[in-house]
């Protein structure tokens, strides 16, 4: 049985038809992703030029930290591994009003279309000096009561600094209230005394005010 030509012609013709069809349809919906790109980057973000702000420090905060390698992890609990603990420093300012972008013409939210730089906020007085104590006995060397800042380190970066020595960095830059001590202030030698410890911590400011705080209780293991 032969078959007929016009009947391969049919099926070649058709088949061409729907290659040109399925090629237009790619074509399409490249296009299509080709637009929502470009309505994307033309979104206006309607974004504030970037200010600076003056704050003044009100007060501190301080968290108990347990921070394996190089996790910064706040913890409650009561008892830490003293090669792991470390205290977070927080300041209270002035209050500070956040602005926050609303975008005017795009398709896709702000929330992804948008990415404002935000507004810089720096503090009108220095830290003079940081100094730390325990209500308990820390070594024979140290009774409760005695100043223990040469057992801890700031981290900042993959560096650790003595209190001394980024206290003084501070004052040689301009730095942002936000980040101040925002890695952590990481405790170098475990006690040999009672185990259990409350932290204080006594910050003195360029203007003579002073602002303290007291860690929760932990056990130092």
């Amino acid at each position: 049985m032969q078959s007929h030509p016009n009947g391969w012609l049919f099926l070649l013709t058709l088949s061409n038809e729907f290659t040109f069809l399925m090629i237009k349809k790619i074509f399409f919906v490249l296009a299509l992703a080709l637009i929502s790109q470009l309505v994307v980057s033309c979104v206006d973000c309607n974004c504030l030029p970037k200010q600076t702000f003056k704050v003044s420090y009100k007060g501190i905060v301080l968290r108990n930290l347990d921070s394996p390698n190089e996790l910064l992890q706040s913890s409650t609990a009561t008892a830490i591994p003293a090669t792991r603990y470390g205290i977070l420093i927080e300041f209270a300012t002035e209050k500070i009003a956040w602005r926050i972008p609303k975008a005017t013409f795009g398709l896709i939210s702000s929330a992804y279309a948008c990415d404002c730089i935000g507004d810089d906020y720096f503090p009108i007085e220095e830290i003079s000096a940081l100094q730390i104590f325990s209500n308990n006995d820390f070594d024979p060397s140290h009774p409760k009561g005695t100043e223990l800042s040469a057992h801890f380190k700031f981290k900042r970066d993959k560096a650790m600094f003595s209190v001394a020595d980024y206290i003084k960095s501070l004052k040689e830059q301009n730095h942002n209230s936000n980040s101040v001590f925002f890695q952590g202030l990481f405790l170098q030698t475990a006690p040999t005394g009672t185990k259990k410890h409350k932290f204080k911590i006594i910050i003195t400011l360029s203007d003579n005010r002073v602002l303290e705080a007291e860690t929760t209780e932990v056990e130092l293991t």
